[in-house]
């Protein structure tokens, strides 16, 4: 058998290392790859870091200030609740006397509106009066009225029995103001006496148709309500027996002149006349006195004859109250 040659198998070993050295500068290489990417990645783990940290730590200036103003802001915003509470505390204080205020004016308000009610009412009250015035105005002027014409138509008869009775010659005297005609006492009566004298009865026959044409005229007829036939004496002796005495002496003409017999008023006139013919006796209770103020004895022995109007005496009041108001 031929021997081989040494060379090939040296050829071979050479191949071995030569493989293994190669594997093992692979793996060398790839550590160092692996150790260089190791640190690139450390170093941007590094870098991150940093940056993380150095991000952290502005944050945690910004975080400080903002801390900082905060804390500014906060102690201001307690200085303005402190101002704010004042001020809440003086709107509290002010709405306060709004409130009270507001109560004093729904007070017045209610006063006012009571007020207005009783003004209303005494507004109406007042109309009222003023209504009853005009009324009571308008009938006094209407009382007024008829007083004057009444007045007047007193006028007139006591001027018509002036006239009639100015050229006669009886012994007689008018009262100007009230109309009432006097007739002497002597010469109608004996002195203590109640019996018509024959002068009396003459003076009597021609006064009362004259009279009575006066007083029973048309003009007059409808305002003249009562004839008074007044028997008066002097003031000798007691008021009782004078009294007597003067009622006497006016039944005495009344009965001269309206009694049975009588022949100074026909038959139409004489019923007239008797529906209007009082008497009344005034014993020495009106007297005639001298200037001196002594008693004319004399003049108080008379015999008077009036005349009353209709409502004479709701004429007096009238007069008194148209005096009040004037």
């Amino acid at each position: 058998m031929a021997r081989r040659s040494r060379k090939p198998t040296e050829f071979h070993e050479t191949s071995y290392w030569q493989s293994y050295s190669d594997m093992m500068a692979g793996v060398l290489l790839m550590f160092i790859l692996i150790i260089c990417g190791s640190l690139f990645v450390l170093m941007q783990v590094k870098n991150s870091y940093d940056a993380s940290e150095l991000e952290l730590q502005q944050r945690e200036v910004q975080l400080e200030q903002a801390i900082q103003e905060n804390l500014g802001y906060l102690d201001l915003t307690t200085e303005q609740n402190a101002l704010l509470g004042q001020q809440q505390a003086q709107l509290d204080e002010q709405q306060k006397k709004l409130d009270e205020q507001q109560a004093q004016l729904d007070e017045q308000q209610r006063t006012l509106q009571a007020s207005q009610m009783l003004l209303a009412i005494q507004q109406d009250q007042l109309e009222d009066k003023e209504a009853q015035i005009s009324l009571q105005a308008d009938a006094l002027q209407a009382q007024q009225t008829q007083l004057e014409q009444i007045i007047g138509v007193k006028k007139e008869l006591i001027t018509a029995l002036s006239d009639e009775f100015s050229n006669s010659r009886l012994s007689i005297a008018i009262d100007e103001q009230t109309g009432a005609i006097t007739m002497d006492s002597s010469i109608m009566f004996d002195y203590d006496s109640a019996d018509l004298s024959a002068q009396g009865k003459l003076t009597l026959s021609e006064f009362l148709p004259k009279y009575f044409d006066v007083v029973l005229s048309d003009r007059f007829i409808d305002y003249v309500s009562e004839i008074i036939i007044e028997g008066h004496t002097d003031t000798s002796g007691t008021y009782e027996y004078n009294l007597d005495l003067s009622q006497a002496r006016a039944e005495s003409v009344a009965n001269y002149c309206l009694g049975q017999g009588q022949t100074i008023f026909n038959s139409t006139m004489l019923p007239r006349v008797r529906s209007l013919v009082s008497v009344a006796g005034r014993s020495w209770s009106n007297p005639i006195l001298n200037a001196d103020g002594t008693v004319d004895q004399e003049s108080s022995r008379r015999v008077e004859i009036k005349f009353r109007l209709s409502d004479e005496e709701m004429i007096s009041q009238m007069l008194s109250v148209l005096q009040q108001y004037e």
